[in-house]
This record gives C-alpha cells, structure tokens and sequence, in this order.
C-alpha cells in the first residue's frame, strides 16, 4: 500500500493537473480514515460536508426510491465519492457502504476553506478540476438517461 498521500494522489484523474509538491501540499488538508467492510460510510439524507477518496478497498453506493433500494455503483481504488457535498454541504444523494476494508482520504468543509485562504491558486485549481470531473460525470448520467429513455 502506498503510504505517502502524494502517491496516492499522483495518477488521480482529479490531480494529474498537479506537480508532486503540490500533491504534498493538498495532502496536508485531507484525513486518512479506515472502515471496516460493510460499515455505512454515509446515509442518503445525511448532512454532507466531506468527499473522500478510496485508497484501498470497495464501496457500494445505493439511492433510495418508490421501488426500493437500487445499486447504483461499486467504487474501487481511485474513485472520488460525496464530491457533490463538499461544494454544496447539502444531503447526502446517496448511501455508501463499504464492501470491503477501506482506507479513505477525505477532504471537508473546513480542509476546502484552510486550503483556499492558505493556497488559493492550488485551492482553485483543484476546484476547477472538481468541476471538471462532474461534469463529465453530468455528461455521461445524461448520455445513459437518453439511451434508458429510447428503449
């Protein structure tokens, strides 16, 4: 396992617009946490105030509905969860669990706001990739709606 978070970061579509000491600088403002498999990360409906990103382990995301529960995704190593939370702090859209032991990196509120008063070209830099990344995100959800909606 890779224990230096710049490492971690280094290869991260989210990052690789970033230099490895910039990488150990954006490492200062996340939390490492460890969860064990089947642990509920967090709850749709939740207050959301961080996103995390999987270091080791899987995560099963699950939304709510008039049909029941529905799958909607296995995260692995790599993958940027509850980002959506950390730029609107508004309710969790979904339930996370882990499927396996997980080490995550997470990133709150409070990281986001040291960040942008301590290093605000890096702090904005990182948030235009966030954009970035939902809105591919966006683009490939409406890509999959249209097709869903043609059959």
């Amino acid at each position: 396992m890779l224990t230096n978070t710049a490492d971690i970061l280094d290869g991260l579509e989210l990052f690789k617009d970033f230099s490895y000491p910039e990488l150990n600088t954006i490492g200062h403002f996340l939390d490492r946490t460890a969860r064990k498999s089947g642990e509920v990360i967090f709850n749709e409906g939740d207050p959301g105030t961080y996103m995390l990103i999987l270091v080791e382990g899987r995560l099963s995301i699950f939304k709510g509905g008039e049909h029941g529960t529905q799958l909607l995704s296995h995260e692995g190593r790599g993958r940027i969860v509850g980002e959506m939370a950390l730029l609107d702090q508004e309710r969790r859209s979904a339930t996370c669990v882990a499927e396996t032991d997980c080490i995550m990196l997470t990133l709150d509120a409070a990281g986001m706001h040291r960040m942008s008063v301590e290093r605000p070209l890096l702090a904005y830099r990182f948030m235009l990739n966030l954009a970035k990344l939902l809105s591919r995100r966006l683009r490939r959800t409406s890509g999959m709606l249209v097709e869903y909606l043609a059959t």
